[in-house]
Parts: C-alpha cells; sequence; structure tokens
C-alpha cells in the first residue's frame, strides 16, 4: 500500500523479516512455524487446524485454538506497526476456518526468486543472465532452515531446492552460451563436487572445458562422471553424455560457441554487480573511456588493488556499460594453475580464430599476427577486451598485452586489465612496464568507506545500528569481498544489525573469512607464510628483531618477506607492525598448525625468560 513501511519476508535461509530495511521480531520457533506455514500456502487459506499440526506436531497442548490465536496476534502485532491495519488483518487475515496471508508477489524471497527463474525462461541469454544472478543471491541458506526435518515443510523445502539447482545449472549453461566458457569451469567444478549425481552438471563442465581448449580435461571430466555413475548407482552415463563423449572425441564443429558475426549479435550481457558501492569515480573513468571509444579513441585502464577490493565487480559494471552502448566485449580471466599454458588468455579472447598464427614458433611473428587480428576486429567495430587477475597471466598472453598497449593509438579498442596487488609473477617485468606506460590509466582501488559498509549492511541484513556498522567496517577493513563474507555468516545465523549484537561480529567473522585469508597465504613461498604466523603469534610486541628471532631467518630475508606482506594488504605499511585488520590476524592465528604452534611458544618462552628488561614483558604474546 502507498505510504505504509515495506514489509519483506525471508525464506530463503531461517525465517526472518524486515520493515523498511530493520529487522521485525517474529518471536520464538512456535510463533515463527506459523508464519511459515501461512507463506507455504501462498494466498490459500490454512485451516487452524493445520497451523497446530504445524506448531505442536501430534502433541498440542489443551488450549492450542487460544495459544494460536495468541500467536497470531503477536505475529499481527510484529508485522503491522497500524493498529486500524491490524485490526482489520490486512496481513494475516481471518478467513473461513482458518487464517490466509496477504502481501506482495514480491514481498516474500522465494515467491520473488520463483518468477525470476520463470520470467528468465523465455528470455534472451543475456537477459536471462541478469535475471536469474540477483534472484539466486536472494538465498542465505537452506529454503526454510530452522524448519528443516519438519513433515509440513519438508515439500516446499524439496521443491525450492530443485528449482534452486536447475536455477544454477540453468545460469551457467546460459553464461556458456555467451562465450564465457573459462570463466565458469570453476563454478562448474563446484557444483558437481556439491552433487556428482546430477548430469547435466558434469555436461555443464565437460563442454566448458573443451571450449576453454582444455579436450583432455574434458575427456577426463567424463571419466569422472562414468565412474560415480558406476560406483554409486551402478549405471552408465546416459544418452546426452554419451552423445557429448563422442563429439568431443571426434572434435565436433557443433560443440564450438556461437560466434557472433557483427558486434550486436550474441552480445554477452554481464552478471550485475551486487553490492558496488563507493566506486562512482572509477565508474565514471569507464563511462569516460567508453564515450571516446564509440568515438574511435583507444584507451588503456588498470585496475589496481588486494584481493577482494572489488576489481571483477567493476569489471562487470564495465560489461553491463559496454553492453548498453552495443560495444561487443571480449573477456578472459587468468588462473593461477594455469599460468604455464601458453598463450591461454589469448585462446580465451580471440577463441579458435588464432590457432594458424600461434603455430608460427617464431615469437615476435605470432606477436605480429596476433596484433593484426586485433586490429581488423576493431575496424568491423569497437571492442572493449577485458583480462581479470592479469598477474597470473600465462607470460605469452602477458607479452601481447603489452605488445598491443604501445600500438593502441588509432584503434577503437578499449583494454581493460584488473590485476591484484602485491601478487609475485614470473612476468614481473612486463606487469610493471604495463603499470608504467604513460598512456595507461591506472586505478587503484581503496577500501570501503563506513557508509559504504552502512550501504551493504543494510541490503544484507537490515538497516544497522551505527555501532553495529562501525564494527563490521573495523573488522573488515572495508575490503568488500571480507565485509561480504561476514555479512553472509550473519545472515546464516540470524544475526540482527543491533548494537546488542556488536560483539557478535568478530566471532563470527573470524570463522567466515578464515578460509579466504589462509588460501591466500598459501600461495605464497613458505618462509613469508611463517613471518607471517610469527607475527601474529608475537601480537603487539612485533618488530623485525623479535620476528627474526622467532623463525630464526636473517633480518634481511625477514624484511624481504613483511615488505611483501604489505604490498600484498595482509599487513599495514609501516611501523608498528599490525596486519591490515583484526579478522586477518585471528585467521593466520588460528591456522598455525600444532607443532609449529608448540615450537613457536617453546622459542617465546626462552625467550622473555632470558630478557632481562621489564618492557619485553609488559605485554604477553598471543599463543
Amino acid at each position: 500500500m502507498d505510504g505504509q513501511p515495506e514489509l519483506n519476508l525471508h525464506v530463503l535461509g531461517e525465517l526472518t523479516a524486515t520493515r523498511d530495511g530493520a529487522v521485525v521480531d517474529l518471536g520464538g520457533r512456535r510463533q515463527r512455524a506459523v508464519l511459515a506455514a501461512l507463506v507455504i500456502q501462498r494466498d490459500q487459506v490454512v485451516t487452524a487446524d493445520h497451523l497446530v499440526e504445524c506448531v505442536w506436531g501430534e502433541h498440542p497442548p489443551a488450549n492450542a485454538t487460544g495459544a494460536l490465536q495468541a500467536y497470531v496476534s503477536h505475529l499481527r502485532r510484529a508485522l503491522e506497526p497500524d493498529a486500524g491495519a491490524r485490526q482489520r488483518g490486512s496481513i494475516i487475515a481471518r478467513a473461513g476456518p482458518g487464517y490466509v496471508l496477504r502481501v506482495a508477489p514480491d514481498a516474500v524471497d522465494a515467491w520473488e526468486f520463483e518468477a525470476a527463474v520463470d520470467r528468465a525462461a523465455g528470455m534472451a541469454p543475456g537477459d536471462a543472465v541478469c535475471t536469474l544472478e540477483p534472484a539466486l543471491r536472494l538465498w542465505r541458506g537452506p529454503a526454510y532452515a530452522d524448519y528443516a526435518g519438519e513433515a509440513w515443510a519438508e515439500a516446499e523445502i524439496a521443491r525450492l531446492t530443485e528449482l534452486r539447482a536447475v536455477a544454477r545449472e540453468r545460469l551457467l549453461a546460459t553464461r556458456l552460451e555467451l562465450g564465457e566458457a573459462q570463466l565458469v569451469i570453476g563454478d562448474l567444478e563446484a557444483l558437481v563436487k556439491e552433487d556428482p549425481l546430477r548430469e547435466e552438471r558434469w555436461r555443464l563442465l565437460t563442454l566448458a572445458l573443451y571450449r576453454a581448449h582444455r579436450q583432455a580435461a574434458a575427456l577426463e571430466a567424463l571419466r569422472r562422471a562414468r565412474t560415480v555413475l558406476a560406483d554409486e548407482l551402478g549405471v552408465d552415463p546416459g544418452p546426452a553424455l554419451r552423445s557429448l563423449e563422442a563429439e568431443v572425441l571426434a572434435q565436433s564443429p557443433d560443440l564450438e560457441a556461437p560466434t557472433p558475426r557483427n558486434a550486436t549479435e550474441l552480445v554477452p550481457r554481464p552478471r550485475t554487480p551486487d553490492g558496488l558501492v563507493d566506486r562512482d569515480r572509477e565508474i565514471a573513468l569507464l563511462q569516460t573511456r567508453l564515450d571516446e571509444l564509440a568515438e574511435g579513441t583507444s584507451g588503456c585502464v588498470l585496475i589496481e588493488g588486494p584481493p577482494g577490493i572489488g576489481k571483477t565487480r567493476l569489471l562487470d559494471e564495465l560489461r553491463r556499460l559496454a553492453v548498453g552502448a552495443g560495444v561487443f566485449v571480449r573477456s578472459a580471466r587468468s588462473s593461477s594453475s594455469e599460468q604455464t599454458f601458453e598463450w591461454g588468455v589469448v585462446r580465451q579472447l580471440f577463441g579458435g580464430g588464432v590457432d594458424d598464427v600461434l603455430e608460427d614458433g617464431e615469437r615476435f611473428a605470432v606477436l605480429r599476427g596476433l596484433c593484426e587480428i586485433a586490429t581488423d576486429l576493431a575496424q568491423d567495430a569497437p571492442y572493449v577486451m577485458c583480462v581479470d587477475d592479469a598477474q597470473w597471466c600465462d607470460e605469452a598472453s602477458l607479452q601481447l598485452l603489452a605488445y598491443l598497449v604501445r600500438r593502441l593509438e588509432g584503434l577503437p579498442l578499449l583494454l581493460v586489465l584488473a590485476m591484484r596487488s602485491g601478487e609475485p609473477h614470473q612476468a614481473d617485468d612486463l606487469l610493471s612496464e604495463l603499470a608504467a606506460n604513460e598512456s595507461v590509466a591506472v586505478l587503484r582501488l581503496a577500501p570501503l568507506s563506513e557508509q559504504g559498509t552502512a550501504t551493504l549492511v543494510t541490503d544484507r541484513l537490515g538497516r544497522g545500528a551505527e555501532p553495529f556498522v562501525a564494527a563490521c567496517h573495523r573488522m573488515t577493513a572495508g575490503n568488500p569481498l571480507l565485509l561480504r563474507q561476514l555479512l553472509r555468516a550473519l545472515a546464516d545465523e540470524g544475526v540482527p544489525p543491533d548494537v546488542a549484537h556488536v560483539d557478535t561480529v568478530r566471532a563470527v567473522g573470524s570463522r567466515a573469512v578464515a578460509s579466504l585469508v589462509t588460501l591466500r597465504l598459501r600461495r605464497m613461498p613458505p618462509a613469508v607464510t611463517t613471518v607471517a604466523r610469527a607475527v601474529a603469534m608475537l601480537g603487539p610486541i612485533a618488530d623485525l628483531r623479535s620476528v627474526a628471532d622467532l623463525t630464526q631467518r636473517p633480518e634481511e630475508d625477514v624484511a624481504a618477506a613483511l615488505d611483501l606482506l604489505a604490498r600484498s594488504e595482509i599487513l599495514r605499511d609501516g611501523h608498528p607492525l599490525d596486519f591490515v585488520n583484526p579478522l586477518v590476524r585471528d585467521a593466520i592465528h588460528a591456522d598455525v598448525p600444532t607443532g609449529e604452534r608448540a615450537l613457536l611458544v617453546e622459542r617465546l618462552n626462552r625467550r622473555f625468560k632470558s630478557s632481562s628488561s621489564p618492557a619485553d614483558h609488559a605485554e604477553a604474546p598471543r599463543s
């Protein structure tokens, strides 16, 4: 109703409600079960007897009807702030032998999700991607998570879970159709691991690997599928997988992704960015470069920053802007595991059309041939070339990018690279050359402001109290990825964003981001990992000398390791030594193996016993 507070019910996760972004107190588990049962029966009258069964099962109290009426009354009071509307029962209305829920179709996340999946089925591929991705982000956990195992909710939970599985497969199939084979492989591997008996996931994974020019990996995926199906079900793969295997072995041209004949055909519609805040300046620069591209002016932009700062999301926004302007986009994403795959990024950008050029053994001749291909494409129509995670780009492809940057003048081509700072690379000289080129615009992304943090908190949890938002910002240092991990974990645990739960932020956040931080640290040389753990163990007393003593490494080596940790934005740059935020410190401290921890603690104890300065004992290190 116009002028009324906006009410939203969330069942894709634990059952919660928000009104104008603020969390609504729905009461205890039994009272919330009444609301859950009404949502499940969407627009249908739910009898009082059925509601009693949902709340108390086979053992209702003597006055179950009166208790049910009290629950309904409490829910109305919580959901309807207007006393007149509450008296009329505008949201939970009495109807015949029971009650009916009356809310807008988009007021319940499950209903909104189902409608989006239905709409996407009839859309063009690009529009389907932009519809399915925000719909899938509505999920905060298993549907009706607090009522899993309840007989009355079981069928609806199963229905929504299956619909989500289909939507995820359809999204990746559509992105595959749009030419994003390399980008979806990781997502498909995760889906297969999650449910290896769904043959459609194996089919999509195989097709993505084949289109990414990884024929051996595609055949290996089919072999894995055959083994799993035989071991788990005692059956052979179905017709779709058997047919695909034959086509892969025959290198059938039907397996290739559709090739656009012009700039407006099959333009890949990018994923819609989620939580893109505090990036107005960067978006304005990218929009300016797109406008200049339409006028025939070339350009190169390097987006730089630590992991999780939002580089990929900014590239997504660039793709969206390009599509809106009718500009074709060629995309590639590097991988740490594929750095040795020569010309891997080039093949992602140009497809199989460069195979003849790559067969020339002389590197300079190959570079000239590839540059001619890029030039010919630009003469047909302006386009954007995006490369994500350029720090992992194979050296041969990186040579082409550096070669192109020096020859862009006069070409309607916009080259945009996203590069993680602080990551060691076998071709650091080439990356430095790109960053130092005066024609390259460098965007160094800053952490989110507290206001930007508040925006994401509101989007995920509802309107947050200032101390709660400040705690989220302090714990994550404004890193969007860490913040989203934190908010997802808080949402999954049903933590409201109020003053009473400020202390919960650190406890939940440490668990939520631990895997991200430790995975990143393990990509670094072992000596650097050891130094980071020592800093975490020493705590506030950490300095160059104490870290060198604890790790028993030369101070020069420790200084180099500290420098890399600072450039990687794991440690703050400067003195005293400290991590960029408490969650990173907690994650590294918790990840110290038991044996190494015991050794470090013993060395610490010996160091303190041998110290004669009381100041050295002022504050004990963390153990």
